[in-house]
């Protein structure tokens, strides 16, 4: 099959995903983490006993959290000596935000296709304002809102997903409706969440939190991209050139095409470069970190700034002359629910335009000690695509 026809028979798989928040699942029953085994986002390190500095420091807080270190040093030492493990998320079918790292602890959202309730995605549950493990950094106060999520909120959204899931595609389309691009700002999806949820839930702290997270629905948006892109791989190798993973571990970036879904094509990571919530604040930006690039690659995001006044206001000095014209040149045709913006990104497309792709992911610190630095645009290089294409191409001769 032409790379044409592979592509327009994954788009169609694509559009038929109907996405349902079904569950809320610790990561161990899920997906079945292994003890002393930690995912991360974004394409495996090249050497996992020496993740990049953010991830590493997450990583320490999980060995924490787990009980299997005393404290930092000895967490330390289990990463470096490989008695803890880190493996790839996206390896088991989960999609994590930043430098955030699951251990079998971690309550995950677990999202599924209404029409084909055995095909799921799993990422991170938030936890609300403050401190975050997505942010890479040693803060203490983190374990706390771990082990709140873990006893306190995913039992409340237990609860209420057993009269029923919710689906979210209509809740990101009342989010784009109020001007969120669905990655930068979910305040629209994340208000008509918590509305919906309001008659099941009877729970004053958890609503308050959801009322203080505006980011609170980026998660389960995150997995449901993964579960719509996920979609293109059906039935296993393909000619297709749509990209379903575009992520980063702090070191470098990675990409992964239907035609080729187990394949991470990987080049050095840059940081990304936006508005810092401290324009004071000198720390450098991490490589870029996350697997949150799944929601631009499906067409939101970046993708949606011209619909998204508040972010596109924030980016507008990052963004460059034309961008809007130019990234519709890579991506596909749009979502049937979403026909104002461009569909799937085209690795194809990519490599023969030469336009780099956009994904709004944040900046976080390098050290792995300052955390959240502020909202970010990363531009990966088209040479990767083209590298992806022409692997994928040697593989069909």
């Amino acid at each position: 099959m032409r790379a044409h026809d592979a592509n327009a028979l994954a788009l169609s798989r694509v559009h038929a995903v109907r996405p349902q928040w079904r569950g809320v699942v610790a990561a161990r029953d899920a997906v079945r983490v292994p003890d002393f085994t930690l995912l991360h986002a974004g394409p495996p390190f090249d050497d996992p006993c020496k993740p990049s500095a953010p991830v590493r420091s997450s990583a320490i807080l999980c060995c924490l959290y787990e009980g299997w270190a005393n404290d930092e040093a000895h967490a330390a030492r289990l990463i470096e000596q490989g008695e803890v493990r880190l493996e790839c998320a996206q390896s088991y079918g989960v999609v994590t935000p930043l430098a955030a790292v699951v251990s079998p602890r971690t309550t995950l959202v677990e999202v599924a296709d209404a029409n084909e309730p055995a095909a799921r995605a799993w990422s991170l549950l938030g936890s609300g304002a403050g401190p975050q493990i997505r942010f890479g950094s040693r803060d203490v106060r983190i374990l706390e809102r771990m082990t709140w999520r873990d006893t306190v909120l995913a039992p409340a959204l237990d609860a209420a997903l057993a009269q029923g899931s919710f689906d979210l595609l209509a809740l990101a389309r009342a989010g784009f409706d109020d001007g969120d691009d669905l990655h930068a700002r979910t305040s629209g999806a994340s208000a008509a969440l918590r509305a919906r949820l309001a008659s099941r839930l009877d729970h004053a702290e958890v609503d308050s939190m959801l009322a203080q997270t505006p980011l609170f629905f980026l998660t389960l948006w995150m997995a449901a991209c993964a579960l719509m892109l996920s979609a293109a791989t059906r039935d296993g190798p393909s000619a297709s050139t749509l990209v379903v993973a575009l992520a980063g571990n702090g070191e470098r970036v990675g990409i992964r095409l239907a035609g080729a879904p187990a394949r991470w094509i990987t080049a050095v990571a840059r940081a990304p470069e936006g508005p810092r919530i401290d324009p004071q604040q000198q720390t450098a930006a991490a490589p870029l970190t996350g697997d949150s690039g799944v929601i631009d690659a499906a067409g939101f995001g970046a993708q949606a700034l011209a619909f998204a006044p508040e972010p596109a206001q924030a980016f507008g000095p990052y963004l460059r002359t034309g961008w809007r014209d130019g990234q519709a040149r890579v991506h596909t045709g749009p979502h049937p629910a979403f026909w104002e913006l461009p569909g799937v990104l085209d690795a194809a497309r990519v490599a023969h335009e030469g336009i780099a792709p956009l994904a709004a992911i944040a900046m976080i610190g390098a050290d792995g000690c300052a955390g959240l630095l502020g909202r970010g645009l990363y531009t990966a290089p088209p040479e990767l695509f083209a590298r992806a294409v022409t692997e994928l191409s040697v593989d069909a001769a």
